[in-house]
Order: structure tokens, then sequence, then C-alpha cells
């Protein structure tokens, strides 16, 4: 059972991907979401990812040892923008699902270009339930929305009047009326106004 085990945790090296975009799952029978990712502290260079709503699954090998860490989603900090090569002229950016311990970040999405980056970005903070974050120019990061658990938190809106569109059509009092209908005369008979 133990050979099994292990041969099922061993992994092929890969080699570097340029890019990552993995497909949200469309309802709940696509969860987890399984991927290999790099990782230079592994043996091999690559660690098995699980991708679950509220928890992940990191399965590497170092020194010859399998490893399994299960962290729970409320351990991470958000997902990011980074961009893959800060330094150089390279133009590619990622989203990065963040973790205080570097080691522990997986990168969900990365493009050459930023055309469907902030997509991605939406359309996993949403699905995580993890806020967006925005890395500001001192590397602090702050999130670019509030929120207030799985919710984008908004501002308060003006309450809008009612009676502004109606005001020069009726007076109020006649709005929660139906409008009247002209008394009938009959032909030949007493006159009904009263006149």
């Amino acid at each position: 059972m133990m050979n099994c085990q292990l041969k099922s945790e061993a992994l092929p090296p890969i080699t570097a991907y340029p890019h990552v975009a993995l497909d949200l799952p469309a309802g709940a029978e696509g969860w987890p979401v399984t991927f290999q990712s790099i990782d230079p502290c592994a043996d091999g260079g690559v660690r098995l990812v699980e991708l679950h709503r509220d928890h992940l699954v990191l399965r590497r090998r170092m020194a010859g040892i399998p490893m399994r860490l299960r962290i729970d989603m409320a351990a991470y900090e958000g997902l990011a923008v980074a961009l893959l090569d800060p330094d150089g002229e390279g133009e590619g950016v990622a989203v990065v699902l963040l973790h205080p311990d570097p080691a522990l970040s997986v990168t969900l999405y990365s493009a050459p270009h930023i055309d469907d980056v902030v997509a991605e970005w939406r359309r996993w903070s949403a699905e995580l339930g993890r806020p967006m974050l925005v890395t500001e120019a001192d590397g602090s990061r702050s999130p670019a929305y509030p929120m207030l658990g799985r919710l984008t938190v908004a501002g308060v809106l003006a309450r809008r009047r009612r009676r502004g569109a109606l005001k020069d059509r009726r007076p109020s009092v006649f709005r929660r009326r139906a409008a009247g209908r002209p008394l009938a005369r009959c032909a030949g008979g007493p006159d009904v106004s009263g006149t």
C-alpha cells in the first residue's frame, strides 16, 4: 500500500511553463482543480497542487521524502497581480494566490499581455472568496475593494426621490387614486351635476 502511494505521488520533472491558464470549474463537479507548478525546493523542481474552494493541498518530494501540505484558504492573503519580469523588458503578468510564506504562493493565471488579467483576477477572487490585492509602491498590499467575507462592500448610494419625476404631473394625493370619469348625463333626464 505504501509503495502505491509513493508511486502515485512521484511526479515527472517538467520544463518551465511560459504561461499558466487554469480553467475555472463551471460547477461543483469541477472541483478540485489539479495542476503542476514549479517549485525550486522540490525534487525535480515541481509540485502538484490541488485547489479546492476552501483549502489547497500541495504535494511535493524533498530529498526523496513525499510531503503533503493542506492549507486553509483563510491562510491566504488574497489574489494579486504581479509582473513576471519586473526588472526586465518583458510585459508578462500573473494572478497569484498570495500566502505570507512566499514558498506557498500559487500562480493561477499568467499571460504575456495584460488583456485578460483583470477578468481572471476578478473571477478567481469571486470564486475563492479572497480579496483582490493591489501592490503599493512601497511593496505593501491593500484590498482593491473593501470586502465583508465573500461580498464586495460598496459605498452607500443616495436615496432616490420617488416624487421628483411626477411632481409636475399630479398632486401627491391623486397619485394614490385612479383618475375620475366625467358624470354621464341621461338624455332628457334631470341634470345630475346639481346646477
